[in-house]
């Protein structure tokens, strides 16, 4: 056998293990069924939501939780207005007057703890002004199902269900939304995998709940060091306490969320992404390997003029990301972005390219903000 197929077969196989893997971490998380309701049960809630400069999305989000079953029973919303410099302030004060039960809470200008920069103060501000039990967060730009408060609270019937994420989705208006949709769609299979293999590799801060009495166990996020992604930093400390972490697919957990408006705010959301990973440690550097595995196929076979392997190693990598993502396609009611998967899964191949570069620059910009 000539060495250029060597090389493309060993690539594809090293990236059929991961897919392999990944496929049956989710497939193990997805089988983990909904507690059986406690008789008696039912937890406080609340639902904290951070909002900077969200003028234009936080009254969407507000209204779209306050429609939720059980709103009303034993639970309560709390939005914190972090130093917002457009109309926030005013939109929160009309859903005061809407929303008589809403809570709202604005941070101070300075911020002085290291630990409690950007969204993490926000958060935890919000949450020392919380009453629940049970904590739910999602974000300003968001907005969730009418059972997605009913459907966390029943995960904690389970006595050892220490934190929950689950799925965050994109409504596709056009073609760059539609990328946007499936890389979330695959980053949250992905990540869900990782929960099922008990190998912490991310979650989405959107779409994320916690016992009030493990997060006040860690400290909170006063007690975490300062990440920009503080959703994962949050994931790997509950995971370090050895406390049971769920990540179910299902269509009554899911939060929609929007997509980036530009190339620019796409590029930065990566940047924060990336620096964020960096603290999967040797979890990262076996992603970027198999990653790499498949390009070295890719590029051996371009090198080699051998036209039928490039084509196969394409058609290879677009049916094993398919088969991984199918099933949360097809329970999150997403079945119609799979043709996308042809134009989506060369552009995800492209992003791993580019994705070292995101990490040469030192500081993050994000939301008016700058972080190192």
């Amino acid at each position: 056998m000539p060495l250029f197929a060597i090389i493309v077969l060993s690539g594809c196989a090293v990236y059929a293990l991961r897919v392999l893997l990944f496929i049956f971490g989710a497939r193990r998380e997805r089988g983990r069924p909904l507690p059986t309701l406690r008789e008696g049960y039912q937890p406080y809630v609340s639902v904290i939501v951070p909002a900077r400069n969200e003028e234009a999305n936080i009254a969407p989000c507000v209204r779209s939780i306050m429609a939720c079953r059980g709103v009303r029973d034993r639970c309560e919303l709390i939005v914190v207005n972090d130093r917002s410099t457009d109309g926030t302030a005013a939109v929160l004060k009309e859903l005061c007057g809407e929303f008589p039960g809403l809570i709202v809470h604005n941070t101070a200008a300075v911020e002085v703890e290291a630990n409690l920069k950007g969204k993490p103060r926000a958060l935890h501000e919000g949450i020392l002004r919380s009453q629940g039990e049970i904590l739910l967060m999602t974000d300003a730009d968001c907005t969730v199902e009418p059972d997605w408060i009913e459907y966390s609270r029943r995960l904690y019937h389970d006595p050892a269900t220490a934190m929950v994420a689950s799925f965050t989705v994109i409504e596709p208006q056009k073609i760059f939304d539609t990328l946007q949709a499936l890389e979330w769609m695959f980053n949250h299979t992905m990540a869900s995998a990782g929960v099922g293999l008990r190998q912490p590799l991310g979650c989405f801060g959107n779409n994320l709940s916690i016992r009030r009495s493990l997060y006040d166990e860690l400290g909170g996020f006063a007690g975490i060091p300062f990440s920009v992604t503080e959703d994962l930093a949050l994931l790997q400390a509950v995971a370090r306490s050895g406390r049971q972490i769920r990540y179910p697919c299902h269509a009554g957990l899911k939060v929609a969320t929007l997509p980036a408006e530009n190339w620019m705010t796409f590029i930065r959301q990566h940047q924060r992404w990336a620096k964020g990973g960096q603290a999967l440690g040797w979890r990262a550097t076996i992603f970027v390997i198999s990653s790499a595995a498949i390009w070295l196929a890719a590029i051996t076979a371009l090198a080699s003029g051998a036209w039928i392997f490039l084509l196969g190693v394409l058609a290879f990598r677009i049916l094993s990301d398919t088969l991984l993502l199918w099933p949360s396609l097809r329970e999150l009611g997403f079945r119609r972005l799979a043709p996308w998967l042809l134009l989506a899964v060369p552009f995800f191949m492209l992003l791993e390219l580019v994705i070292p570069f995101f990490l040469l620059p030192r500081s993050v910009k994000w939301k008016g903000q700058v972080f190192r």
